[in-house]
Protein backbone atom coordinates (compact mmCIF):
# COMPACT_ATOMS: atom_id res chain seq x y z
CA UNK A 1 0.00 0.00 0.00
CA UNK A 2 3.02 2.69 0.42
CA UNK A 3 3.87 1.82 -2.89
CA UNK A 4 0.37 2.27 -4.28
CA UNK A 5 -0.32 5.58 -2.56
CA UNK A 6 2.99 6.91 -4.45
CA UNK A 7 2.02 4.91 -8.31
CA UNK A 8 -1.40 5.56 -8.32
CA UNK A 9 -1.29 9.38 -9.24
CA UNK A 10 2.31 9.24 -10.80
CA UNK A 11 0.26 6.53 -13.47
CA UNK A 12 -2.56 8.64 -13.69
CA UNK A 13 -0.64 11.46 -14.51
CA UNK A 14 1.54 10.07 -17.09
CA UNK A 15 -1.49 8.46 -18.44
CA UNK A 16 -3.03 12.02 -18.16
CA UNK A 17 -0.57 13.26 -20.20
CA UNK A 18 -1.05 10.99 -23.10
CA UNK A 19 -4.33 11.21 -23.40
CA UNK A 20 -6.09 13.87 -26.03
CA UNK A 21 -10.07 14.07 -24.40
CA UNK A 22 -10.63 16.00 -21.76
CA UNK A 23 -13.60 14.26 -20.60
CA UNK A 24 -11.57 11.32 -20.12
CA UNK A 25 -8.42 13.13 -18.24
CA UNK A 26 -10.91 14.75 -15.71
CA UNK A 27 -12.22 10.84 -15.34
CA UNK A 28 -8.99 9.39 -14.79
CA UNK A 29 -7.94 12.28 -12.29
CA UNK A 30 -11.22 11.74 -10.38
CA UNK A 31 -10.80 7.91 -10.32
CA UNK A 32 -7.07 8.38 -9.05
CA UNK A 33 -7.80 10.69 -6.01
CA UNK A 34 -10.57 8.72 -5.03
CA UNK A 35 -8.21 5.50 -5.16
CA UNK A 36 -5.39 7.16 -3.47
CA UNK A 37 -7.83 7.94 -0.48
CA UNK A 38 -8.84 4.33 -0.33
CA UNK A 39 -5.61 3.24 -0.42
CA UNK A 40 -4.41 6.23 2.13
CA UNK A 41 -6.73 4.73 4.76
CA UNK A 42 -6.25 1.28 4.93
CA UNK A 43 -2.26 2.97 5.03
CA UNK A 44 -1.54 2.50 9.12
CA UNK A 45 -1.23 -0.61 8.68
CA UNK A 46 1.05 -1.28 6.14
CA UNK A 47 4.18 -2.99 6.48
CA UNK A 48 6.19 -0.67 4.12
CA UNK A 49 8.48 -1.79 1.47
CA UNK A 50 11.86 -2.02 1.03
CA UNK A 51 14.22 -2.97 -1.82
CA UNK A 52 18.27 -1.88 -2.43
CA UNK A 53 18.14 0.66 -5.04
CA UNK A 54 21.73 1.49 -5.54
CA UNK A 55 23.95 -1.08 -5.04
CA UNK A 56 27.54 -0.06 -3.82
CA UNK A 57 26.43 3.79 -2.57
CA UNK A 58 24.15 2.39 0.17
CA UNK A 59 20.64 3.48 -0.72
CA UNK A 60 17.09 1.38 -0.57
CA UNK A 61 13.82 2.48 -1.59
CA UNK A 62 12.51 2.27 1.62
CA UNK A 63 9.01 3.22 2.26
CA UNK A 64 6.95 3.11 6.15
CA UNK A 65 3.98 4.89 6.75
CA UNK A 66 4.20 4.71 10.39
CA UNK A 67 4.28 7.69 12.52
CA UNK A 68 3.33 10.82 11.37
CA UNK A 69 3.42 9.99 7.62
CA UNK A 70 0.38 7.96 7.54
CA UNK A 71 -1.31 11.22 9.10
CA UNK A 72 -0.28 13.27 6.88
CA UNK A 73 -0.84 11.13 3.73
CA UNK A 74 -4.28 10.46 4.67
CA UNK A 75 -5.40 14.39 5.01
CA UNK A 76 -3.67 15.25 1.56
CA UNK A 77 -5.75 12.38 0.12
CA UNK A 78 -8.57 13.86 1.62
CA UNK A 79 -7.67 17.22 0.34
CA UNK A 80 -6.73 16.32 -3.34
CA UNK A 81 -10.22 14.93 -3.85
CA UNK A 82 -11.64 18.54 -4.18
CA UNK A 83 -8.67 20.15 -5.25
CA UNK A 84 -8.65 17.96 -8.78
CA UNK A 85 -12.20 18.25 -9.11
CA UNK A 86 -12.69 22.38 -8.80
CA UNK A 87 -9.23 22.43 -11.09
CA UNK A 88 -11.35 20.22 -13.75
CA UNK A 89 -13.80 22.67 -13.51
CA UNK A 90 -12.18 25.96 -13.41
CA UNK A 91 -8.81 25.20 -15.38
CA UNK A 92 -10.57 25.93 -18.85
CA UNK A 93 -7.23 25.92 -20.91
CA UNK A 94 -4.55 23.05 -20.88
CA UNK A 95 -6.45 21.45 -18.39
CA UNK A 96 -4.98 18.00 -18.60
CA UNK A 97 -1.95 19.11 -18.01
CA UNK A 98 -2.65 21.06 -14.36
CA UNK A 99 -4.34 17.63 -13.54
CA UNK A 100 -1.07 15.72 -14.42
CA UNK A 101 1.01 18.29 -12.51
CA UNK A 102 -1.25 17.76 -9.74
CA UNK A 103 -1.04 14.43 -9.49
CA UNK A 104 2.68 14.29 -9.72
CA UNK A 105 2.75 16.70 -6.92
CA UNK A 106 0.64 14.32 -4.72
CA UNK A 107 2.97 11.25 -5.77
CA UNK A 108 5.97 13.35 -4.57
CA UNK A 109 4.93 14.45 -1.51
CA UNK A 110 3.32 11.02 -0.42
CA UNK A 111 6.62 9.60 -1.18
CA UNK A 112 9.00 12.20 1.06
CA UNK A 113 6.82 12.18 4.07
CA UNK A 114 6.46 7.92 3.47
CA UNK A 115 10.79 7.57 2.29
CA UNK A 116 12.75 6.21 5.03
CA UNK A 117 15.93 6.46 3.41
CA UNK A 118 17.49 9.99 3.03
CA UNK A 119 18.25 9.67 -1.00
CA UNK A 120 14.95 8.67 -1.66
CA UNK A 121 13.77 11.58 0.78
CA UNK A 122 15.71 14.05 -1.10
CA UNK A 123 14.65 12.56 -4.44
CA UNK A 124 11.03 13.05 -3.47
CA UNK A 125 12.02 16.33 -2.35
CA UNK A 126 13.23 17.83 -5.50
CA UNK A 127 10.36 16.11 -8.01
CA UNK A 128 7.87 17.83 -5.30
CA UNK A 129 9.24 21.41 -6.49
CA UNK A 130 8.71 20.81 -10.23
CA UNK A 131 4.99 20.32 -10.44
CA UNK A 132 4.50 23.70 -8.13
CA UNK A 133 6.86 25.53 -10.18
CA UNK A 134 5.57 24.55 -13.24
CA UNK A 135 1.44 25.58 -11.89
CA UNK A 136 3.03 28.63 -11.15
CA UNK A 137 5.13 29.53 -13.75
CA UNK A 138 2.66 28.29 -16.65
CA UNK A 139 -1.14 29.32 -15.08
CA UNK A 140 -0.09 32.09 -12.66
CA UNK A 141 -1.04 35.48 -13.11
CA UNK A 142 0.98 38.44 -15.11
CA UNK A 143 3.84 38.51 -12.32
CA UNK A 144 4.19 34.51 -12.48
CA UNK A 145 7.54 34.44 -13.78
CA UNK A 146 8.88 36.38 -11.53
CA UNK A 147 7.42 34.88 -8.80
CA UNK A 148 8.50 31.39 -10.27
CA UNK A 149 12.09 32.82 -10.10
CA UNK A 150 12.50 34.10 -6.91
CA UNK A 151 10.94 30.97 -5.84
CA UNK A 152 13.09 28.77 -7.37
CA UNK A 153 16.24 30.74 -6.41
CA UNK A 154 15.03 30.07 -2.32
CA UNK A 155 14.27 26.28 -3.63
CA UNK A 156 17.50 25.46 -5.08
CA UNK A 157 19.97 26.97 -3.15
CA UNK A 158 18.28 25.04 -0.04
CA UNK A 159 18.01 21.94 -1.76
CA UNK A 160 22.15 22.29 -2.95
CA UNK A 161 23.13 23.18 0.83
CA UNK A 162 20.83 19.56 1.66
CA UNK A 163 22.72 17.66 -0.57
CA UNK A 164 25.93 18.30 0.09
CA UNK A 165 24.97 17.42 3.98
CA UNK A 166 23.29 14.36 2.52
CA UNK A 167 26.48 13.22 0.56
CA UNK A 168 28.51 13.67 3.88
CA UNK A 169 26.61 12.32 6.40
CA UNK A 170 26.91 8.49 5.51
CA UNK A 171 30.80 8.59 5.22
CA UNK A 172 31.38 10.47 8.20
CA UNK A 173 29.13 8.33 10.19
CA UNK A 174 30.15 5.50 9.17
CA UNK A 175 26.69 3.86 8.53
CA UNK A 176 25.95 0.92 6.81
CA UNK A 177 23.67 2.23 4.36
CA UNK A 178 21.11 5.72 4.12
CA UNK A 179 18.18 3.90 5.99
CA UNK A 180 16.90 5.49 8.38
CA UNK A 181 17.86 2.62 10.95
CA UNK A 182 21.32 2.42 10.45
CA UNK A 183 21.69 6.35 10.18
CA UNK A 184 20.23 6.69 13.59
CA UNK A 185 22.17 4.39 14.96
CA UNK A 186 25.74 5.99 13.37
CA UNK A 187 25.27 9.70 13.19
CA UNK A 188 24.45 10.76 16.88
CA UNK A 189 28.17 9.38 17.50
CA UNK A 190 29.38 12.22 15.17
CA UNK A 191 31.33 15.36 16.90
CA UNK A 192 28.83 18.01 17.95
CA UNK A 193 31.30 20.62 15.47
CA UNK A 194 30.48 18.13 12.47
CA UNK A 195 26.64 17.48 13.35
CA UNK A 196 26.90 21.74 13.57
CA UNK A 197 27.76 21.72 9.82
CA UNK A 198 25.50 18.97 8.37
CA UNK A 199 22.50 20.25 10.40
CA UNK A 200 23.02 23.55 8.74
CA UNK A 201 22.57 22.29 5.37
CA UNK A 202 19.54 20.35 6.49
CA UNK A 203 18.01 23.11 8.11
CA UNK A 204 18.12 26.20 5.65
CA UNK A 205 16.79 23.75 3.40
CA UNK A 206 14.16 22.98 5.82
CA UNK A 207 13.86 26.44 6.78
CA UNK A 208 12.85 27.64 3.37
CA UNK A 209 9.81 25.49 3.01
CA UNK A 210 8.56 25.81 6.44
CA UNK A 211 8.82 28.55 5.68
CA UNK A 212 10.77 30.54 8.57
CA UNK A 213 11.54 34.05 8.89
CA UNK A 214 13.85 35.30 7.28
CA UNK A 215 13.93 32.91 4.38
CA UNK A 216 9.90 33.47 3.76
CA UNK A 217 9.84 36.27 1.28
CA UNK A 218 9.03 33.76 -1.65
CA UNK A 219 5.48 32.74 -0.29
CA UNK A 220 3.43 35.57 -0.63
CA UNK A 221 4.30 36.44 -4.42
CA UNK A 222 3.55 32.40 -4.76
CA UNK A 223 -0.12 32.79 -3.95
CA UNK A 224 -0.49 36.19 -4.98
CA UNK A 225 0.36 35.12 -8.81
CA UNK A 226 -1.34 31.77 -8.62
CA UNK A 227 -3.85 30.64 -10.99
CA UNK A 228 -7.09 32.95 -9.45
CA UNK A 229 -9.04 28.82 -9.20
CA UNK A 230 -6.78 28.53 -6.14
CA UNK A 231 -6.40 25.18 -6.63
CA UNK A 232 -2.48 25.80 -7.00
CA UNK A 233 -2.47 27.60 -3.66
CA UNK A 234 -4.64 24.32 -2.04
CA UNK A 235 -1.97 22.07 -3.35
CA UNK A 236 0.72 24.56 -1.96
CA UNK A 237 -0.97 24.14 1.93
CA UNK A 238 0.07 20.41 1.06
CA UNK A 239 3.84 21.14 0.55
CA UNK A 240 4.39 23.19 3.61
CA UNK A 241 7.60 20.02 4.37
CA UNK A 242 10.05 22.00 5.93
CA UNK A 243 8.41 21.16 9.57
CA UNK A 244 7.97 17.25 8.64
CA UNK A 245 12.10 16.94 7.15
CA UNK A 246 13.28 18.50 11.06
CA UNK A 247 10.65 16.38 12.65
CA UNK A 248 11.62 13.15 10.84
CA UNK A 249 15.32 13.81 9.87
CA UNK A 250 17.35 16.34 10.88
CA UNK A 251 16.37 16.40 15.20
CA UNK A 252 17.19 12.14 15.14
CA UNK A 253 19.83 12.26 13.28
CA UNK A 254 21.93 15.45 14.66
CA UNK A 255 20.69 15.33 18.18
CA UNK A 256 23.43 17.39 19.58
CA UNK A 257 23.07 20.44 16.76
CA UNK A 258 19.47 20.18 17.50
CA UNK A 259 19.65 20.83 21.19
CA UNK A 260 22.28 23.64 20.13
CA UNK A 261 20.30 25.36 17.77
CA UNK A 262 16.88 24.66 19.37
CA UNK A 263 17.07 28.09 21.24
CA UNK A 264 18.19 29.91 17.71
CA UNK A 265 15.63 27.81 16.18
CA UNK A 266 12.70 28.46 18.26
CA UNK A 267 13.44 31.89 18.70
CA UNK A 268 13.03 32.31 14.43
CA UNK A 269 9.98 30.59 14.75
CA UNK A 270 8.25 32.53 17.49
CA UNK A 271 9.21 35.81 15.21
CA UNK A 272 7.85 33.82 12.24
CA UNK A 273 4.41 33.16 14.33
CA UNK A 274 3.88 36.53 15.47
CA UNK A 275 5.18 38.87 12.91
CA UNK A 276 3.17 36.87 9.73
CA UNK A 277 -0.06 37.46 11.99
CA UNK A 278 0.41 41.30 12.43
CA UNK A 279 1.22 41.40 8.67
CA UNK A 280 -1.77 39.40 7.65
CA UNK A 281 -4.01 41.87 9.41
CA UNK A 282 -3.30 44.65 7.52
CA UNK A 283 -3.57 42.91 4.30
CA UNK A 284 -5.44 44.31 1.65
CA UNK A 285 -4.91 41.13 -0.75
CA UNK A 286 -7.31 38.45 -0.05
CA UNK A 287 -4.78 35.37 -1.16
CA UNK A 288 -1.66 37.32 0.71
CA UNK A 289 -3.37 37.60 3.66
CA UNK A 290 -4.42 34.09 3.63
CA UNK A 291 -0.23 33.25 2.74
CA UNK A 292 0.89 35.31 5.41
CA UNK A 293 -1.66 33.41 8.07
CA UNK A 294 -0.48 30.21 6.86
CA UNK A 295 3.22 31.38 7.63
CA UNK A 296 2.08 31.60 11.27
CA UNK A 297 0.54 28.71 11.74
CA UNK A 298 4.00 27.33 10.03
CA UNK A 299 5.45 29.27 12.90
CA UNK A 300 3.51 27.75 15.49
CA UNK A 301 4.65 24.36 14.18
CA UNK A 302 8.28 25.27 13.97
CA UNK A 303 7.52 26.45 18.33
CA UNK A 304 6.27 22.67 18.67
CA UNK A 305 9.50 21.23 17.13
CA UNK A 306 12.14 22.89 18.61
CA UNK A 307 10.72 22.75 22.19
CA UNK A 308 12.14 19.61 21.60
CA UNK A 309 9.03 18.11 24.02
CA UNK A 310 7.21 14.83 22.90
CA UNK A 311 4.18 16.87 23.15
CA UNK A 312 5.06 19.64 21.36
CA UNK A 313 6.55 17.32 18.37
CA UNK A 314 3.22 15.60 18.29
CA UNK A 315 1.16 18.59 18.19
CA UNK A 316 3.20 20.84 15.62
CA UNK A 317 2.73 17.20 13.38
CA UNK A 318 -0.97 17.27 13.99
CA UNK A 319 -1.16 20.81 13.08
CA UNK A 320 0.53 20.61 10.38
CA UNK A 321 -1.87 17.56 8.73
CA UNK A 322 -4.58 20.17 10.18
CA UNK A 323 -3.65 23.11 8.38
CA UNK A 324 -3.83 21.37 5.26
CA UNK A 325 -7.83 21.27 5.46
CA UNK A 326 -8.31 24.56 6.97
CA UNK A 327 -5.75 26.89 4.86
CA UNK A 328 -6.68 25.03 2.23
CA UNK A 329 -10.62 25.45 2.68
CA UNK A 330 -9.78 29.09 3.07
CA UNK A 331 -8.08 29.18 -0.56
CA UNK A 332 -11.07 27.69 -1.60
CA UNK A 333 -13.30 30.14 -0.29
CA UNK A 334 -10.89 32.66 -2.34
CA UNK A 335 -11.36 31.14 -5.57
CA UNK A 336 -15.46 31.32 -4.95
CA UNK A 337 -15.33 35.11 -3.97
CA UNK A 338 -13.04 35.71 -6.92
CA UNK A 339 -15.44 34.11 -9.12
CA UNK A 340 -18.46 36.16 -8.06
CA UNK A 341 -16.33 39.50 -7.68
CA UNK A 342 -13.00 39.11 -10.05
CA UNK A 343 -11.18 40.45 -7.33
CA UNK A 344 -8.81 39.70 -4.79
CA UNK A 345 -9.14 43.67 -3.26
CA UNK A 346 -11.13 43.35 0.52
CA UNK A 347 -11.99 46.46 0.12
CA UNK A 348 -13.98 45.77 -2.78
CA UNK A 349 -15.86 42.99 -1.13
CA UNK A 350 -18.70 43.76 2.02
CA UNK A 351 -22.09 42.83 3.51
CA UNK A 352 -22.10 39.77 1.22
CA UNK A 353 -23.67 37.41 4.16
CA UNK A 354 -27.23 39.07 3.08
CA UNK A 355 -27.13 37.70 -0.13
CA UNK A 356 -25.09 34.64 0.45
CA UNK A 357 -25.37 33.46 4.31
CA UNK A 358 -24.68 29.99 3.43
CA UNK A 359 -20.89 30.85 2.05
CA UNK A 360 -20.81 33.68 4.69
CA UNK A 361 -21.34 30.64 7.22
CA UNK A 362 -19.07 28.07 5.57
CA UNK A 363 -16.78 30.70 5.78
CA UNK A 364 -17.03 31.39 9.65
CA UNK A 365 -16.50 28.11 10.20
CA UNK A 366 -13.02 27.71 8.33
CA UNK A 367 -12.09 30.55 9.51
CA UNK A 368 -12.74 29.64 13.14
CA UNK A 369 -10.81 26.57 12.79
CA UNK A 370 -7.86 28.42 11.08
CA UNK A 371 -7.56 30.83 14.33
CA UNK A 372 -7.77 27.52 16.24
CA UNK A 373 -11.04 27.67 18.41
CA UNK A 374 -11.67 24.70 20.56
CA UNK A 375 -13.46 21.40 19.03
CA UNK A 376 -11.74 22.32 15.55
CA UNK A 377 -8.69 20.76 13.66
CA UNK A 378 -6.48 23.11 14.56
CA UNK A 379 -6.73 23.73 18.01
CA UNK A 380 -5.20 20.51 19.43
CA UNK A 381 -2.40 21.07 17.21
CA UNK A 382 -1.58 24.74 18.03
CA UNK A 383 -2.42 23.62 21.98
CA UNK A 384 0.49 21.19 22.06
CA UNK A 385 2.76 23.29 20.19
CA UNK A 386 2.90 25.61 22.56
CA UNK A 387 2.50 23.91 25.20
CA UNK A 388 5.88 21.92 24.24
CA UNK A 389 7.06 25.11 23.70
CA UNK A 390 6.70 26.28 27.36
CA UNK A 391 8.25 23.31 28.67
CA UNK A 392 11.49 24.58 27.08
CA UNK A 393 11.93 27.99 26.49
CA UNK A 394 8.60 29.52 28.00
CA UNK A 395 9.54 32.92 26.97
CA UNK A 396 9.96 32.34 23.62
CA UNK A 397 6.75 30.09 23.53
CA UNK A 398 4.72 33.27 25.14
CA UNK A 399 5.95 35.43 22.30
CA UNK A 400 4.74 32.65 19.71
CA UNK A 401 1.78 32.63 21.77
CA UNK A 402 0.52 36.19 21.15
CA UNK A 403 0.28 34.93 17.75
CA UNK A 404 -3.23 33.76 18.52
CA UNK A 405 -4.29 36.45 19.69
CA UNK A 406 -3.89 38.03 16.88
CA UNK A 407 -5.03 35.09 14.40
CA UNK A 408 -8.42 36.23 16.11
CA UNK A 409 -8.17 39.99 15.09
CA UNK A 410 -7.35 39.16 11.46
CA UNK A 411 -9.82 36.44 11.40
CA UNK A 412 -12.61 39.24 12.69
CA UNK A 413 -11.31 41.40 10.53
CA UNK A 414 -11.23 39.21 7.13
CA UNK A 415 -15.10 38.27 7.92
CA UNK A 416 -16.08 41.58 9.00
CA UNK A 417 -14.55 42.84 5.55
CA UNK A 418 -16.21 40.24 3.55
CA UNK A 419 -19.51 40.09 4.46
CA UNK A 420 -20.55 42.46 7.43
CA UNK A 421 -20.88 46.28 6.96
CA UNK A 422 -22.25 47.89 3.64
CA UNK A 423 -23.72 45.46 1.10
CA UNK A 424 -21.42 46.45 -2.13
CA UNK A 425 -22.28 43.76 -4.29
CA UNK A 426 -25.16 41.30 -4.15
CA UNK A 427 -24.35 37.83 -5.38
CA UNK A 428 -25.50 34.36 -5.65
CA UNK A 429 -25.49 32.03 -2.68
CA UNK A 430 -23.21 28.91 -2.33
CA UNK A 431 -24.51 26.00 -5.00
CA UNK A 432 -24.56 22.39 -4.59
CA UNK A 433 -21.71 21.92 -6.58
CA UNK A 434 -19.53 24.17 -3.95
CA UNK A 435 -20.91 22.55 -0.95
CA UNK A 436 -19.75 19.10 -2.67
CA UNK A 437 -16.42 20.76 -2.82
CA UNK A 438 -16.03 21.94 0.42
CA UNK A 439 -17.59 19.11 2.50
CA UNK A 440 -14.49 16.62 2.48
CA UNK A 441 -12.76 19.62 3.92
CA UNK A 442 -15.27 20.60 6.72
CA UNK A 443 -15.56 16.89 7.47
CA UNK A 444 -11.57 15.97 7.55
CA UNK A 445 -11.64 19.33 9.97
CA UNK A 446 -14.61 17.74 12.49
CA UNK A 447 -12.85 14.57 12.33
CA UNK A 448 -9.50 15.85 13.30
CA UNK A 449 -10.72 18.09 15.96
CA UNK A 450 -13.54 15.82 17.64
CA UNK A 451 -11.35 12.88 17.00
CA UNK A 452 -7.57 13.98 17.35
CA UNK A 453 -6.65 10.43 19.72
CA UNK A 454 -6.70 8.57 16.26
CA UNK A 455 -4.21 10.71 14.63
CA UNK A 456 -2.06 11.20 18.22
CA UNK A 457 -1.05 7.91 18.82
CA UNK A 458 0.09 7.52 15.01
CA UNK A 459 2.13 10.81 15.38
CA UNK A 460 3.08 9.97 18.78
CA UNK A 461 5.00 6.47 17.82
CA UNK A 462 7.67 8.52 15.62
CA UNK A 463 7.36 11.34 18.25
CA UNK A 464 8.80 9.04 20.69
CA UNK A 465 11.54 7.71 17.97
CA UNK A 466 13.19 11.64 18.06
CA UNK A 467 13.08 11.80 21.62
CA UNK A 468 14.78 8.87 22.53
CA UNK A 469 17.45 10.24 20.50
CA UNK A 470 17.39 13.62 21.46
CA UNK A 471 18.20 11.79 25.12
CA UNK A 472 21.48 10.74 23.88
CA UNK A 473 24.56 11.67 25.56
CA UNK A 474 25.72 15.57 24.40
CA UNK A 475 29.02 15.27 22.27
CA UNK A 476 31.84 17.33 22.73
CA UNK A 477 32.96 20.17 20.30
CA UNK A 478 35.20 19.50 18.13
CA UNK A 479 35.67 15.75 19.45
CA UNK A 480 33.91 12.33 19.72
CA UNK A 481 31.31 11.10 22.69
Amino acid sequence: MSLAVILVPFIAALLIFLLRQRGMQVLLAVLSTLITFVVARLLKDDPGFSRLWIPGFGSYFELNPQGAASVLVFVASIVMIPTVAYAASKIKERTGGFLALLLFMQAALNGLFLAKDLVVFYLFWEVALIPSVLMLGIYGGDKRRQAATKYLIYAVAGSFLMLISILAIKPLSGAASYRIADLLAATPNLPLNTQLWLFAGFAIAFAIKLPMFPLHAWLPDFHEQNHTSGVADVAGTLYKVGGFGFYAWALPLLPDAAKAAAPLMMGLCAITALYAALIAINQTHLKRMLAYASLSHMGIVGVGIFGLHITGLSGAMFLLAAQMLSTGGLFFISAMLYERKGTFDLSSYGGLAKSAPALAALTLFILFTSIGVPGLANFPGEFMSLMGGFQTQPVLAGLATLSVIAAGVYGVNLYQRLFQAEQHHVTHDVNENEVFLLLPIILGILWLGLNPNVAFKQIEVQSQIVMDQLSTKTATLGGDQ
